[in-house]
């Protein structure tokens, strides 16, 4: 996240609208010696078993997220913020006392300076964890630890029916992710899909798609706006993502340097997630 989000936003409006970064590419699979118009039955079974696997999956993955609860789940109200530290990638930012005070789920964004509704446009029900860039463990505050402690103990989690919602409100100085939880982990533990990112900061905050720890590539339906900015982070602008699906080469994709610059004092965003395309 040790993004200069005006000055990524600043280039970008001297850039066409138009890039030639392509996306990652879904690798294709290679195609089964028995998978021939002579063997219907085979292919068929196939198939079966393949939604059958998926299946399998889902319901691992719910019995998963129903079991997961954010430290700010139960809270109504902010708790008292905490001073931030370090720079750019190394910046441990507001993560509020107690820890994940720092958000809170609101029936409405009246009185707020920083929100986020979450809609889920899928058509299965998910539970999205949002986490703090930093988090505090026994070592005390770790700048980037936050995602990796998500699918453990996120920050704040709620499920969401399809084309059900919810507002999210984030004190000032957040600095922020979010994802779908799966059972799916990348290495360091965190949630091995696309996440969402944001900064809420008086004076200019940001957000974008992030496709750079999904092992898959760019293949999660994630779209966000904001009021305060006509900028689009979503799958076909303003993302990143990782060369050749390597999370050590991330690389930004689109007009704004792959993110979103929101100008002024707020920051009132929408977040719709679609789920994954595969």
């Amino acid at each position: 996240m040790g993004i200069d989000w005006a000055s990524a936003y600043a280039a970008g409006q001297s850039q066409s609208q138009s890039s030639t970064v392509a996306p990652v590419a879904t690798p294709t699979p290679t195609p089964s010696a028995t998978a021939s118009s002579s063997a219907s039955p085979v292919v068929h079974a196939a198939a079966s078993a393949s939604a059958a696997t998926s299946d399998i999956g889902e319901m691992i993955d719910d019995l998963f997220s129903s079991g997961l609860k954010g430290l700010a789940n139960d809270l109504v109200a902010f708790g008292t913020a905490v001073a931030s530290s370090g720079t750019e990638i190394g910046k441990s930012g507001n993560i509020g006392n107690p820890q994940g005070s720092n958000m809170i789920k609101v029936a409405s964004r009246e009185g707020y300076q920083f929100t986020n509704e979450f809609i889920n446009t899928s058509k299965k029900t998910m539970t999205i964890a949002v986490w703090n860039k930093a988090f505090k463990g026994n070592n005390g505050i770790e700048a980037n630890l936050g995602s990796c402690m998500a699918p453990v103990t996120p920050a704040l989690s709620f499920t969401l029916a399809p084309g059900a919602s919810q507002i999210v409100a984030f004190q000032e100085d957040s600095q922020v992710g979010w994802a779908e939880a799966t059972t799916k982990k990348t290495v360091s533990g965190a949630f091995d899909t696309t996440w969402g990112e944001a900064n809420f900061v008086t004076g200019g905050s940001g957000y974008d798609v992030s496709s750079i720890m999904n092992s898959l590539g760019n293949v999660y339906d994630m779209g966000m706006s904001a009021t305060e900015t006509p900028c689009i982070s979503d799958m076909t602008q303003n993302y990143w993502y990782a060369v050749n699906n390597d999370a050590e080469q991330p690389k930004p994709f689109g007009s704004s340097d792959g993110s979103c610059y929101v100008p002024g004092n707020s920051a009132t965003m929408t977040t719709k997630m679609g789920g994954s395309t595969v």
